[in-house]
């Protein structure tokens, strides 16, 4: 050693000591000592690491340099030939080319491992700093390889926190490792606690094709692992949330040769739009805007595509009840007034949809499971019932018990357009004309008039022309709302990816909203109630367009409320951005693991040093451009490591597969 203080070492070193060690590149961990390898311990029984950050003078390296500089301008003008061999330091005795081959290493003090005995156990621990230094002459410094070097790179400062160590990939200091590689040094493994990425705020920050959705499988697929060791203990699983903006993690890709849900369709499920139901595991993406189930999914939809307008009717709609579920306490001729009002209501919210061209289903399911041909069910007094039957003739509507009338799929706007004329007109007579005014005097009709017929007051509205782009959401196989079956699979365990690449931009970003709303709503009711919600992992992309300073401001944007309340609802988040700039300050503040690949320019690095000593690797996470190789600092490990992420494939997910009990995959046999 050099020279040391409490921040910086300068190591002495020789080249013959680089080349024996395999090299010395920037970045290189390395460990000094002051007592003696192998003697027993003492005051000095601590050991210092070290982080290689460039090199530094020595107190007389300009005489030697003076000196080496002079020999081989002696050996040049002596030698025809310029050839290494010829002239490097041949005019040199051993005892000066010796001494110029020593160098100085320029190192940061990363901090100080040392033994601690807790409850009587020992074990090592790890100090952010120095708590003593003694004369530079005493310290021994070694670069530490294979399986000691993996220990350094994987140490995780003792808690009382779950651990589960998986492997994530390998050390990799620089983008060339040539020596690395010939010295047998370039695995030395990587491991992280997994529990650090559940429930927490993890930032994957590169540029396109760096890598960042690669590490995302690898840690959904080490994830999953977790989560069935969990089930098979006993413990509640953990779910997976994925939105795959470009069909990534849905699908086989050239640069994994396998994909995510390779994990097996028991565990992995894929929504999509146009899904047929072909496969057991791909399921429509969208509600069934004609189902009753999903009314509130529907009116959700339709509310967020009418948000922009703060007409009455707007609001009247928003505030209408079309489920019209029984109120706890509700006397019991209240419900079924209410309940008669919702199925008015959502008659003509479906007559609406069918003037904005959503396609009828041909078939819809009953209350006792089975499929029938569609109809819109509705509660209509017999004597009204009477006369539509008399005036538009037979064939239009079916009776059915307690007052139920069916409209059958081609008789839907008839039926509504009679209903609506003779309400103006006001030409019906007796208890008819008292039940015509009954069923359209609820709110629920009153609200959603003006959508169906375009007019409110005397004023002309976009009504139904508004619902058109909703067309994309609406899937006639859906039975159920798919948000509802995607949250109760997610409490299974499961992974999820929503496929989103086939989608227009507004639809997607729609539907996205809608469903992490439609999450965050659900673990709320628990939090609120008393309960411990579910560990969720939500995994997204861009997200430079959802935490940006500007968006973070509004607290009722549900990306901002993921980001800000996400961690004590037990939503974990893996958000992936090329511009470190674009994301909130308070969301990065609250990032607890970092995984930086490379970015291209000076801005992004400047904002990402502000954060840990990332501005140490500035330089190179600019000109590094090797995919997969990144920095990374998890919340158990004390500091940063460069690593080469493992590439997800076949190995990765046998692993997972093996986790819950499924049989390996038997990689494909190349055709020749």
């Amino acid at each position: 050693m050099q020279r040391i203080d409490y921040d910086r070492a300068v190591v002495l070193t020789h080249d013959r000591w680089k080349a024996d060690t395999g090299g010395i590149p920037q970045f290189s961990f390395l460990l000094a000592t002051a007592r003696e390898i192998g003697a027993a311990g003492g005051d000095d029984d601590e050991v210092l690491l070290f982080r290689v950050e460039g090199t530094a003078p020595l107190a007389l390296e300009s005489d030697l340099q003076g000196v080496r500089e002079e020999a081989l301008r002696n050996a040049l003008s002596r030698h025809e030939s310029p050839a290494p061999s010829v002239v490097l330091d041949v005019e040199l005795d051993p005892f000066t080319r010796n001494r110029v081959a020593f160098t100085g290493l320029d190192c940061r003090i990363l901090g100080t491992f040392y033994e601690d005995t807790r409850d009587g156990t020992v074990r090592l621990d790890f100090g952010h700093d120095v708590d003593n230094f003694y004369a530079t002459a005493t310290y021994r410094v070694f670069k530490p390889v294979g399986e000691g070097l993996s220990a350094v790179a994987s140490f995780l400062k003792p808690s009382d926190d779950p651990v589960e160590l998986v492997r994530i990939g390998a050390v990799r200091y620089s983008s060339t490792r040539r020596r690395a590689m010939v010295s047998k040094q370039a695995d030395a493994a990587v491991e992280v606690n997994v529990h650090d990425f559940i429930g927490h705020k993890t930032g994957m920050f590169g540029m396109t094709r760096m890598g960042k959705s690669n590490t995302m499988k690898t840690i959904a697929a080490r994830v999953f692992a977790v989560s069935e060791y969990r089930r098979v203990a006993g413990s509640p699983p953990v779910g997976q949330l994925i939105f795959d903006p470009q069909g990534e993690y849905a699908n086989p890709n050239t640069q994994d040769g396998t994909e995510l849900a390779a994990i097996g369709e028991r565990h992995v499920l894929i929504y999509k739009f146009g899904a047929n139901g072909a496969a057991s595991n791909v399921r429509p993406l969208g509600v069934n805007f004609f189902d009753p189930a999903q009314i509130d999914a529907v009116k959700s939809f339709i509310v967020s595509t009418l948000a922009d307008q703060s007409s009455d009717y707007i609001r009247a709609f928003v505030q209408a009840d079309f489920t019209g579920q029984q109120v706890p306490g509700e006397e019991p001729r209240e419900f079924q007034r209410r309940q008669a009002h919702a199925t008015r209501g959502r008659l003509l919210v479906y007559g609406a949809l069918a003037k904005a061209d959503f396609g009828i289903p041909q078939s819809g399911r009953g209350p006792d499971g089975r499929v029938w041909p569609w109809q819109a069910g509705v509660i209509m007094a017999g004597d009204l019932a009477d006369v539509l039957d008399k005036q538009l003739g037979d064939g239009h509507i079916v009776r059915g018990r307690a007052g139920k009338v069916f409209i059958e799929r081609a008789s839907l706007i008839p039926v509504i357009d009679w209903i609506i004329e003779r309400a103006e007109a006001d030409d019906l007579s007796g208890t008819a004309a008292a039940s015509l005014r009954s069923f359209v005097g609820g709110d629920p009709w009153r609200s959603a008039l003006p959508i169906y017929t375009q007019q409110s007051g005397n004023r002309v509205v976009s009504g139904y022309i508004k619902l058109k782009p909703l067309r994309s959401f609406h899937t006639p196989l859906s039975q159920r709302d798919y948000r509802d079956e995607i949250y109760l699979e997610l409490l299974d365990g499961r992974i999820v990816i929503v496929d989103l690449h086939l989608g227009p931009d507004t639809v997607i970003r729609q539907l996205s909203e809608q469903l992490a709303a439609f999450l965050m709503d659900r673990q709320t009711e628990r939090f609120t109630k008393g309960d411990d919600p579910p560990h969720v992992q939500v995994v997204i992309e861009e997200a430079h367009n959802l935490f940006s300073a500007d968006k973070y401001r509004d607290d009722l944007d549900v990306w901002v409320r993921l980001a800000k309340e996400g961690s004590k609802l037990h939503l974990g988040m893996i958000y992936a951005t090329q511009e470190v700039t674009g994301v909130a300050h308070p969301v990065l503040a609250n990032t607890k693991n970092w995984v930086v690949a490379h970015l291209n320019n000076s801005r992004e690095v400047n904002e990402l040093a502000r954060f840990y000593d990332f501005s140490a690797f500035g330089n190179a996470i600019i000109s590094h451009e090797d995919r997969g190789h990144v920095r990374l600092k998890t919340m158990s490990s004390p500091y940063i490591v460069p690593v080469q992420i493992d590439r997800y494939g076949l190995e990765l997910v046998n692993e997972a597969r093996a986790a819950a009990g499924e049989t390996p995959l038997v990689p494909p046999v190349p055709v020749r």
